[in-house]
């Protein structure tokens, strides 16, 4: 007799799921946020300069380069196994600045931060 109470519970609680999967999939206007690029709302955000700085670093000690960072431009980021950053940085390299296009992948779970990409643009 305690089955019968099984269908109202898989009723009400996958509804529920599905919801929470919507919701969590697509942003409130409407774009799928999962798997999609979605442009940074500031480049000044602390945290967007933090990966733009490390992708400068971690550059300069792949190459043995002396560049220095000096602001984002513009980004995008990506939710995948973690995220994927695709900014726009401007740095300066001896007395000129110059545009780079970077690609950083995080999952800070796993204090996982990796530089894919570092080119002049």
């Amino acid at each position: 007799m305690a089955y019968a109470h099984y269908g109202s519970f898989f009723l009400i609680i996958i509804p529920l799921f599905l919801n929470i999967f919507i919701g969590v999939c697509f942003a409130e206007n409407g774009q799928k946020t999962v798997g999609n690029w979605l442009e940074i709302a500031s480049p000044d955000d602390p945290a967007v300069i933090e990966v733009g700085q490390f992708a400068v670093d971690q550059h300069n000690k792949d190459t043995n380069s002396t560049l220095e960072f000096e602001r984002v431009i513009k980004g995008d980021t990506q939710i995948v196994g973690g995220m994927n950053w695709r900014l726009t940085i401007e740095i300066k390299d001896d007395n000129s600045l110059k545009n780079c296009e970077v690609y950083v992948y995080e999952q800070p779970w796993q204090n996982v931060r990796k530089l894919i990409s570092f080119k002049m643009v």
